[in-house]
Formats: C-alpha cells, sequence, structure tokens
C-alpha cells in the first residue's frame, strides 16, 4: 500500500475505511496550515472532538442514541472541548443540535459553504471536500 495504490473501501467494525494516493504537497501544506490556524483559534488547552457521521440513520434507535448522547457528552467534557463536525446532515447535524447551546461545537466546511445547523458556529478552511478532509 506503500506505493501510493488505490485500495478498495473496507468495511471495519461498521465503519468504511479508505486508503489510497496521500494528499499533494500543496493539500498537505494548506491543511495544515489551516488546522494550525484553528488550533489558535480553539486554544492550546482545547480538546477537539470531531463528530464524525453518516448522511443517514440506518438502525431506528440510531438518532435517538445521537441525541441522548450529545447533551451527556457535551456536560462531561466540559468548557475546555470543541465539538468538530464536518456540517452534513445526518449524524453530524443531530449532534450538533442537541450539543447544549451549540456554542462549542464548530462545523467545519469547505470555503464558501455553510451549514443549515441551527446551532453552532461554521468555519471554513479548504477550498474543497477533500481538502476539508485533510484539515
Amino acid at each position: 500500500m506503500g506505493n501510493g495504490a488505490v485500495v478498495a473501501p473496507a468495511r471495519l467494525a461498521g465503519m468504511q475505511v479508505r486508503t489510497g494516493t496521500p494528499p499533494s504537497t500543496e493539500t498537505a501544506a494548506a491543511a495544515a496550515a489551516a488546522a494550525h490556524r484553528l488550533r489558535k483559534e480553539f486554544g492550546q488547552a482545547a480538546c477537539i472532538i470531531c463528530v464524525l457521521g453518516g448522511t443517514e440513520f440506518h438502525a431506528a434507535d440510531s438518532e435517538a442514541l445521537v441525541k441522548a448522547i450529545a447533551p451527556e457528552l457535551d456536560a462531561a467534557m466540559g468548557p475546555k472541548a470543541k465539538f468538530v463536525t464536518g456540517g452534513m446532515v445526518g449524524v453530524q447535524q443531530t449532534f450538533a443540535e442537541h450539543c447544549g447551546d451549540g456554542s462549542r461545537v464548530w462545523n467545519l466546511l469547505p470555503v464558501g459553504q455553510s451549514s443549515s445547523y441551527a446551532r453552532g458556529t461554521d468555519i471554513n478552511a479548504g477550498a474543497d471536500l477533500e481538502e476539508r478532509k485533510a484539515i
């Protein structure tokens, strides 16, 4: 796999894992700069928790579970926690809209895009989805 060959998606414990060609040096440098800027904005002491998940709920109780976990995690992690989503509908939006008052939720989207979330702060970094993922 070290030769940059693209490997088909694999399922691992219910997660989709993709490997493939690493980002270009330019993309990697832009991603590192954006990540540094975000870390500075959040503060060095912040505990950054990335909230990822599908755009659809597949099990009957999944949405209720996310709605229940969000406020509990918000309360348990304390004020240094920052919750970062990718600004997508489904799991991420549900989590953001049920995570306390939303003041510690940040929705990371490519430049020029916005989430439709009722809570959280949209932040833009990366020219497109791939660059945003790299950040």
